[in-house]
This record gives C-alpha cells, sequence and structure tokens, in this order.
C-alpha cells in the first residue's frame, strides 16, 4: 500500500470518526505500557472474531496462544493479515492487536517470528502495524528489527 493511500485512508477515517463519532472499541494507543490480555481480548471481540469465523478463522484461539507467548498464535495472526477478513473494523482492531503484541513480546522476539514468515506476510504485518501506530508514526529506532523485517 502506498504511503498516499494510506494517509488517505487515515484522513478518511478521522474524518468519519469526527463526524460520526467513535464506534470501534479500539482507541489509539500510546507506546507507554503494552496492553493488558484483557484488552487485547476486547480488541477483539466482535469484528475480529466474528470475521476471523467468515474466513474459516479461529481468532480467539490465535491470539490466546499469541499472548501465551506461543509462536504458533502469533504465526496465525500474522497470517489473518493476508486474508480476505482483514478489511474494514476488524482490520483496524488487527493492526491495533498487533502493535500490542509487539509491544508485549518485545522486538526481537516478535521479528525472530515475523521474519520467518513469506515476504507478502510479513509486508502486510509491518504495514498493518504502520497503521496502529500513533502520531506523528512508526520511526526506525522503535522497535528496530520488526521495522526492517520488510520494505515500507
Amino acid at each position: 500500500m502506498s504511503l498516499v493511500v494510506r494517509r488517505m485512508r487515515i484522513a478518511f477515517m478521522a474524518g468519519l470518526t469526527v463526524v460520526f463519532g467513535a464506534t470501534c472499541p479500539v482507541q489509539a494507543q500510546s507506546l507507554g505500557l503494552p496492553p493488558s490480555a484483557a484488552k487485547l481480548r476486547f480488541w477483539a471481540s466482535g469484528d475480529c472474531i466474528n470475521t476471523g469465523k467468515y474466513v474459516g478463522f479461529d481468532y480467539a484461539r490465535a491470539l490466546e496462544r499469541a499472548i501465551n507467548k506461543e509462536s504458533t498464535g502469533l504465526v496465525e495472526l500474522f497470517r489473518f493479515t493476508v486474508t480476505a477478513g482483514f478489511d474494514g473494523a476488524a482490520a483496524e482492531g488487527h493492526s491495533a492487536i498487533l502493535l500490542g503484541l509487539l509491544q508485549r513480546w518485545g522486538d526481537r522476539p516478535f521479528s525472530r517470528v515475523l521474519r520467518a514468515q513469506k515476504g507478502p506476510v510479513r509486508k502486510a504485518v509491518i504495514d498493518a502495524i504502520w497503521y496502529a501506530f500513533p502520531y506523528p508514526t512508526w520511526k526506525p529506532t522503535k522497535f528496530p528489527l520488526t521495522y526492517t523485517s520488510a520494505p515500507h
């Protein structure tokens, strides 16, 4: 996804939020403390879980495994990023969840699992995290190993 398209998407979503109010349970997150397991589960409730079922994916199970730092759960969530389910509110929630898991796992372990994936999966995950990153944007100095896992 090009930088122009990403910025247009963000501007559009911000406009909708101003006009209609925030309807998604995922709010902009700071990079202070990592989100709790309960918060990650809350973000997944509804859109991510229902969309996962629609595309034949057990999102809740994969998230639970990733929260418990099982790489198989994280890999499943990475692969969700390249399914038809990664759209709309589910994509927004999933992006925030990936950023939260990066914070919980830490840069080195997260990037190790990510680098084992195929190029399109790595690129999609990096784009999703970039989308969820708080303003001003993702700097290479924050989570540098993950940042360099795929081209931007």
